[in-house]
């Protein structure tokens, strides 16, 4: 069907309505209304079983006559060939009533016994025949293609205008977020978010996670040294920002003002690793979500395979070029101590005055708990593995069936390859779950075991870190019914941009507009995950359509998915309103406005060397590695350049 502008409208909606009101979850849910009113008013379906008893079920689509001017009939007849033959297609244009034109479709199903028309054979016909497109789509809502068509099929199925479309649109509408929902993937993602997130608030209560960090934090001696202990105790905890900023903020302010760093500094050093980390991360709160956005993008180009978008979630990490940046720029400032801009004035401030007395002395649950910090990396490191092996043992059960495959030329390519194969094979999204499970039993168990928690505490702590996933689960639900609105066989949104934009883009351009785009709208209206639900499945499936060369292993589709996430984390660290720089500056004891001044220098650099190093020249073939390390580089020289050492430094080495 082709709705022209119509179809961008879902999409701009939501954004226009997330900008203006700094939320999320109600202007998603807009655009899925705004685009159930238009499918409603600008098609009429037709839905049979095709007399298979309901075996199959076959979803017909026409243009609306109130649209089109053209009202769509739908003819099934059957005949015995006498032997193997597709379906035969007419189409031909019936007489008019005076003010509605009849577009006749006759398809004539083959009855020959033991060469009976299946369903495949009659998407195959009306795929074949060129009159068809644009007049009508068919599609299949569950069963096999391999179904034979029943002989009791009624003679005559025919398209008609049932109703009134306001009311299909309020149907259509609960219909998709019903869909969202009840599909066995998404019900496994939303199910690991819950098992991680209930981890985390286990970490979090039971206090494996804090006692730690305080025993780490001992081995500081220096102000370097505080500083890359705080950078790389946001690397250990991968697994969830707000976690990240949460531990790191309140254990780690007494060893900040032992060695003189700002809360400034503090704040920067947090929130500058928590999205990033998180969204690189294999195993976190983040991952089982992009996948998810990954495989709605891939549906819209006829992808829908889970292990396809696990294999984009694994190749498209290095073209993910702002947080990998962002990690490189903070240990560029921690380990060189030189800073730039308001965060070198909020350096030398804090240096040049006298602190009241010594810090406030935390309470160390070391001494009372000195083995709990087990409870913290072990659970951690048990979901890893179980990610892992689940990965290895459901590629290994899937390859079995067609060993004969793995002949001695494919074994002889490398170890790594076929390790690939069979991980880029297995069942993401069970594997994850399971990790998920044994994480969150592993931390339950280990802290009643060294912490002496109570089972009713740790019960409470994982179900408060659950809760915590509700507003991040109630975006990705609504932003599947919006990506359901868009997507290829409702509005199709990706194939009326590509139409628009073939001749009026460089397909070359793709990731670094989408790059700005995401770090534009994660700026105006504060969230990263927002962002990535409302851009990732409409720029993948643009990329698709504009590189279909490329295919989903192409640079312009990887490098395309990475600027959503990459342009998503850029836009949140610069803007006063996101969660997780609120919770950082809230967490770290800092004004949030200065942190919100402090960081956002750096947040650009970051972002123009990402676009020149990285979005640019990954586009044109530039393995991304390479790009890495020239953006690395490239913020090396400008932090020895016009980074300067806080006066008065040597004085807390």
């Amino acid at each position: 069907m082709e709705f022209g502008f119509a179809s961008l409208l879902p999409p701009l909606i939501a954004i226009i309505l997330a900008v203006a009101t700094r939320k999320v979850v109600l202007p998603l849910a807009a655009g899925v209304a705004v685009g159930a009113i238009i499918l409603a008013y600008g098609r009429v379906e037709v839905v049979s079983d095709l007399g298979t008893n309901g075996a199959v079920k076959v979803r017909f689509v026409a243009p609306s006559p109130a649209l089109s001017g053209s009202e769509t009939l739908l003819d099934f007849s059957q005949r015995d060939f006498g032997g193997p033959q597709l379906p035969t297609v007419y189409s031909v244009q019936a007489a008019s009533d005076g003010s509605t034109a009849h577009e006749r479709i006759w398809v004539i199903l083959n009855s020959t016994p033991g060469s009976e028309s299946t369903v495949e054979d009659l998407f195959k016909s009306l795929d074949s025949d060129p009159n068809v497109d644009g007049l009508m789509s068919a599609s299949l809502e569950y069963g096999e293609l391999e179904t034979p068509i029943g002989a009791n099929f009624p003679n005559v199925e025919r398209f008609e205008l049932e109703g009134v479309w306001w009311w299909n649109a309020p149907i259509l509408f609960c219909t998709t977020i019903y869909k969202s929902v009840f599909s066995l993937s998404h019900i496994q993602a939303l199910v690991f978010s819950l098992l991680l997130g209930a981890m985390v608030g286990m970490l979090e209560s039971g206090g494996g996670m804090r006692v730690l960090i305080q025993r780490v934090s001992r081995k500081v001696k220096s102000r370097r040294g505080a500083q890359t202990l705080i950078a790389t105790s946001g690397l250990v905890v991968f697994f969830d920002d707000y976690a990240n900023t949460l531990l790191l903020g309140g254990t780690m302010r007494s060893t900040a003002d032992r060695y003189r760093l700002s809360r400034q500094k503090l704040a920067y050093l947090v929130d500058s690793t928590a999205a990033p980390v998180a969204g690189l991360a294999v195993v976190s709160t983040w991952a089982a979500i992009e996948i998810s956005y990954m495989a709605e993008g891939l549906a819209q180009g006829g992808i829908t395979s889970n292990q396809a978008a696990f294999e984009m979630f694994i190749q498209s990490i290095p073209y993910r070029f702002y947080p990998w940046l962002a990690l490189v720029m903070v240990y560029c400032v921690a380990v060189s101590q030189r800073d730039f801009g308001p965060m070198l004035k909020a350096e030398e401030a804090v240096i040049a005055s006298d602190l009241d007395g010594e810090p406030k002395r935390e309470e160390d649950a070391t001494e009372a708990y000195p083995h709990l910090w087990w409870a913290a990396v072990v659970p951690v490191v048990l979901c890893m593995v179980s990610v892992m092996l689940v990965l290895i043992y459901t590629g290994l059960m899937k390859l079995a069936s067609v060993e004969e495959s793995m002949v001695e030329g494919e074994a002889a390519s490398g170890w790594l390859r076929q390790a690939g194969q069979v991980i880029g094979e297995g069942d993401a999204y069970v594997a994850l779950m399971i990790g998920g499970g044994v994480g969150l039993t592993t931390a339950v168990l280990m802290h009643l075991w060294l912490g002496g928690c109570r089972l009713t505490e740790c019960l409470k702590g994982s179900f408060g870190g659950a809760c915590q996933m509700g507003p991040a689960l109630l975006i990705l639900w609504f932003a599947w019914g919006l990506s359901a609105m868009t997507d290829k066989n409702a509005l199709d949104t990706g194939g009326y941009l590509s139409s628009v934009l073939s001749d009026r883009l460089d397909v070359q351009l793709l990731p670094t507009v989408v790059f700005i785009i995401a770090a534009a709208m994660a700026f105006s209206t504060g969230t990263s995950w927002g962002t990535m639900a409302m851009l990732t499945p409409l720029s993948i499936g643009l990329a698709l359509q504009l590189d279909p060369a490329g295919g989903p292993e192409g640079a312009i589709t990887l490098a395309t998915c990475g600027s959503v996430l990459a342009g998503a984390i850029f836009g949140d660290h610069c803007s006063p309103i996101s969660d997780t720089t609120v919770l950082s500056s809230r967490a770290s004891g800092c004004d949030h406005v200065a942190h919100v001044r402090t960081q956002m220098p750096y947040a650009i650099v970051v972002g123009l060397v990402c676009i020149i190093c990285g979005t640019l020249p990954a586009a044109f073939g530039v393995s991304p590695w390479i790009s890495l390390g020239l953006g690395s580089v490239s913020l090396v020289l400008v932090v020895r350049c016009f980074g300067k050492l806080p006066r008065e430094t040597h004085s807390v080495e």
